[in-house]
């Protein structure tokens, strides 16, 4: 009974340290592949494991130039866009000095110094008012955090295999490993048929079993007579 129990324990082991195996394996090729589909900022940002949640980046942009501003109820203000056209990214908030990205909650009035104020809406439309005009020609620099939906695309596979040159390293590569592949398994196939084919031939079990008593085997008595 013991012995049983203990039969069943090792099988119990064998297979658990199997499943570990096949787990630690499979895991980074998993990864790899789910990489391999995200959008290249994402995988910038964010492991492959949260592929299919909402990851958040931070960013930067800035206002644009003085020349931008327009008068409105005796304020100066320049309007405008932080974000590129297309993008996924939601801003959920932003600030105007790198130590503070997230000073401010988006679609809020952040009260500058002057009297200058800042509003940043999650679409990254912003309006940056002041009481007197600007001046320069540099917009002011906006730090912002914003969240992007899960995105998987192709774009990299396309990057990869439209790159220039890129169909010479491939016909190189296949040059390599088709002969390097099919020639040993070949030769390993052919040297097993070989091994396969000696051991399948019926052997006279009568051959031995009625030898005459001092009589050598025929295959050693054939053996002898051929080196005679």
């Amino acid at each position: 009974m013991a012995a049983t129990g203990k039969s069943f324990a090792q099988r119990w082991g064998v297979h658990i340290a199997v499943l570990l195996i096949v787990i630690v394996w499979t895991v980074p090729t998993l990864g790899i592949l789910v990489s391999s589909l995200r959008d290249k900022d994402q995988i910038a940002v964010s492991g492959w494991w949260t592929a299919l949640t909402t990851s958040s980046q931070t960013g930067q942009g800035r206002t644009d130039a003085a020349d931008a501003q327009v008068e409105q109820g005796g304020r100066f203000v320049i309007s405008g866009n932080l974000l590129e056209d297309g993008t996924a990214l939601r801003i959920t908030a932003f600030g105007t000095r790198i130590q503070e990205p997230t000073a401010h909650q988006a679609g809020t009035v952040a009260e500058l110094e002057d009297g200058v104020t800042l509003q940043v809406n999650e679409d990254g439309s912003y309006v940056y008012s002041s009481p007197v005009a600007f001046e320069g020609r540099r917009g002011e620099r906006v730090f912002f955090e914003a969240s992007t939906p899960p995105r998987f695309t192709t774009e990299n596979y396309e990057t990869v295999l439209f790159s220039e040159g890129i169909g010479r390293s491939f016909i190189n590569s296949l040059t390599v490993t088709i002969p390097a592949t099919i020639i040993p398994i070949l030769i390993a196939a052919f040297a097993a048929y070989a091994r396969l084919d000696a051991f399948s031939r019926p052997r006279d079990p009568d051959r031995r079993r009625h030898r005459p008593a001092g009589r050598p085997p025929a295959d050693v008595a054939d053996t002898a007579a051929q080196a005679l």
